[in-house]
C-alpha cells in the first residue's frame, strides 16, 4: 500500500465549474459582486472542508491500516507481534516452573506482557520494549538452572527474539516512511486545520 506524494487541498477543475454555475442561477441581488463572491468563499470553503477533509481522512486511515496488512511475504506487523507474545507467554510459564510462579522476574515479565494491551489495534513500541527487556531478564536467570529444559527454553527465546527482527524490519520499510510522508503533508496549511476538523492528526512513528 502507497501513499501518494503530499498534496495540496484546492478547488480546481469540474468544482470550479459547478461553483459558476451556482453563480449564474444566483438571484439578482446577490449577482451583484459583492454578494456572490461572499457565496463563491462560502461554497468553497464547504469544498475544501468536505472534499479535502475527506482525502486527508482516507490517507490518515491507509496508513493506520499498515499495522495489519499483509505484506508481499506475507508477513504483518500485527501478526508478527502476536507472534512475539505467544513466545512470551510461553516463556514465562517455562521459566515460572524453573523458577516459581512467584519468582520476582517471572511476575515482572508477565506484568509486562499484559500491559501490552490489545495489540490487535495498535503498536506500542516503549511497551514492547519493556516486555523485552523483562522477558530477557527472566531467560538468563532461568537457562542456568534450565538442565534438560535448556534446549526447549533456548527454542523459545529465539522465536521471541526472530519475530521482534521481523517487527522492526517491517516498521522501518513499510511503516515508517509512509508515517512520514503523511506527517509532513498533515504539518501544512490547510491539511493542518482540516485534520483538527476530520480527526485526522499526525500518526505515531514506530522507531
Amino acid at each position: 500500500m502507497q501513499l501518494q506524494e503530499q498534496e495540496s487541498f484546492t478547488i480546481a477543475g469540474p468544482q470550479l465549474e459547478v461553483l459558476g454555475e451556482v453563480e449564474t442561477k444566483l438571484p439578482k441581488p446577490l449577482k451583484k459582486r459583492s454578494g456572490a463572491a461572499l457565496v463563491l468563499a462560502a461554497l468553497a470553503l464547504v469544498s475544501v472542508v468536505g472534499i479535502g477533509g475527506a482525502k486527508l481522512k482516507g490517507r490518515y486511515n491507509a496508513v493506520q491500516a499498515i499495522y495489519t496488512t499483509t505484506n508481499a511475504a506475507g508477513q504483518s506487523m500485527a501478526n508478527d507481534l502476536s507472534a512475539r507474545l505467544d513466545a512470551a507467554a510461553n516463556l514465562i510459564r517455562m521459566c515460572g516452573n524453573i523458577l516459581g510462579a512467584d519468582d520476582a522476574e517471572v511476575t515482572a515479565a508477565q506484568k509486562a506482557l499484559d500491559a501490552m494491551g490489545d495489540t490487535g489495534k495498535s503498536y506500542s513500541p516503549a511497551a514492547n520494549n519493556a516486555l523485552g527487556a523483562a522477558v530477557d531478564a527472566m531467560y538468563q536467570t532461568a537457562r542456568n538452572k534450565a538442565g534438560s529444559k535448556a534446549g526447549a527454553l533456548s527454542t523459545q527465546y529465539n522465536e521471541f527474539l526472530s519475530r521482534q527482527d521481523l517487527l522492526q524490519r517491517e516498521v522501518a520499510a513499510d511503516y515508517t516512511p509512509q508515517a512520514e510522508r503523511y506527517n509532513r503533508a498533515v504539518q501544512s496549511f490547510p491539511a493542518n486545520l482540516l485534520g483538527v476538523l476530520w480527526r485526522a492528526g499526525e500518526v505515531p512513528t514506530l522507531g
